[in-house]
């Protein structure tokens, strides 16, 4: 008598018999785990995308009011206040909207139990754009004493 056939024989009835594969009683099967993203990452993601088609659209535009008004040496030559002052609200606006898009992204990859891949992209492009934001300010603030 060998070791398989004392198990099978001396088991209790409904007891799983270790090692043997025909006891009554599947193995434990885990399910894959279907992990959601995180709805904070994806509207992070969707933020930066739309600040970003609002930068590229404000400068188009700007571009098209400041068109008419030059010369052709490239000095202007009539009012273009109403263009500058478009320019200047629509990119403060754009960044109101990317430090918003920091946020929920930083919030995105805070919860647990969720995928961060919306979080962590939505995240970088907002800041991003916030640096590049601040660097020229921090430019344009640096060259404003030499501008005549």
């Amino acid at each position: 008598m060998n070791e398989q056939d004392y198990r099978s024989n001396h088991a209790p009835q409904n007891a799983a018999i270790p090692g043997g594969d025909n006891s009554g009683y599947a193995p434990y099967q885990e399910e894959p785990r279907v992990i959601k993203h995180s709805g904070p990452g994806i509207a992070s993601f969707v933020i930066a995308m739309v600040a970003l088609a609002g930068y590229i659209v404000s400068f188009i535009v700007a571009g098209t009011l400041i068109a008419p008004v030059l010369d052709e040496t490239g000095v202007l030559k009539g009012e273009t206040s109403g263009a500058f002052l478009f320019l200047g609200l629509a990119i403060l606006a754009l960044a109101a909207l990317n430090v918003i898009g920091v946020v929920v992204g930083i919030i995105g990859l805070a919860l647990r139990g969720r995928r961060k891949v919306f979080g962590i992209i939505g995240t970088i492009i907002n800041g991003l754009i916030l640096l590049l934001f601040l660097l020229l300010f921090t430019v344009v603030l640096f060259h404003a004493g030499s501008l005549q």
